[in-house]
């Protein structure tokens, strides 16, 4: 394949969306499409190879595969044989060229672009990656049953508990209450069940509520974003002290840059700057997606 006659398609995997990027050789866009959860690991590979098919179906529709060069960045594609499954599943679609690896690698092309430093992803989950030359040192990112804040999942756990905590009267905070039950439609008590199947990204949207209730001015969001900060704080520290460089934060809650800032300022240690980038992972995606292109 030709990279100047070819097209690039980024795909960016989580655990609440799954993100595709078509693009021309220059790297403009050309379609994105967002379908839901792909991370196998909070659902299943069958349903990130069904996620796969039909976003890759609809984005290439009249468009040529094999003129195509396909770069996926899937979470939790390095547990057991994930991996091996998704690379030979995208093998089917006859594309010029193509390679699946994890989100860590759409973090660090477009947090670090080959420098040194360290690269955060704060979403559904969170981990931290430390790039020292040819070395990369990972700390988080063991999922919302080990890991213990700081990412999505804990933000929106946060929220429920503290809304049933204000219902059942062990504190909590009746804003936040409010703003969780205008979510659901319909009483936080009548949802446990809906909240269990709908798994870790479904809990993870409840992230923003503890956000909004700061904003209106709630001591209880203040408190839980300080607590995640905190959790979030140990796992960058852990990885940046074995590099140097900036520390550069991505993912879903870089939306709440501006409150989350001064929170995790309280923490960080050593003088790398910490910085926050609202460029789609999928970016990443498409750049690594070109890359092959040069390399065919």
């Amino acid at each position: 394949m030709k990279n100047e006659n070819g097209y690039l398609l980024g795909i960016d995997g989580g655990g609440t969306k799954t993100e595709f990027l078509l693009a021309d050789s220059g790297k403009n866009e050309i379609r994105r499409l967002f379908l839901g959860a792909s991370n196998p690991n909070s659902t299943s590979i069958e349903n990130t190879l069904d996620i796969l098919k039909a976003g890759i179906t609809e984005i290439l529709e009249g468009f040529d595969a094999s003129q195509t060069a396909v770069y996926a960045g899937i979470a939790g594609i390095k547990s057991g044989n994930n991996q091996n499954i998704i690379n030979s599943f995208l093998s089917r679609f006859g594309f010029a060229s193509y390679e699946c690896g994890s989100d860590t690698e759409l973090a660090l092309e477009i947090a670090l672009k080959g420098e040194n430093g360290t690269a955060v992803i704060i979403g559904t989950g969170i981990a931290a990656y430390a790039r020292s030359g040819e070395k990369l040192y990972r700390s988080g990112g063991r999922g919302y049953m080990i890991d213990k804040g700081g990412s999505g999942f804990h933000f929106g756990s946060d929220a429920l508990n503290s809304a049933f905590e204000f219902i059942e009267g062990r504190g909590g905070s009746e804003t936040i209450l409010k703003l969780v039950e205008k979510k659901l439609g319909k009483s936080l008590e009548s949802s446990v069940a809906e909240i269990y199947n709908g798994g870790a990204e479904f809990v993870a949207s409840f992230a923003p509520v503890i956000f909004e209730a700061f904003d209106l001015g709630d001591s209880s969001a203040s408190v839980i974003i300080d607590r995640n900060a905190h959790e979030a704080a140990k796992i960058i520290n852990a990885a940046a002290k074995n590099t140097d460089g900036r520390i550069v934060v991505c993912g879903g809650l870089c939306k709440q840059k501006e409150v989350l800032y001064p929170f995790l300022m309280k923490y960080i240690e050593g003088v790398a700057p910490l910085v926050f980038t609202d460029e789609p992972m999928v970016n990443g995606a498409v750049l690594l997606a070109e890359r092959l292109c040069k390399n065919a």
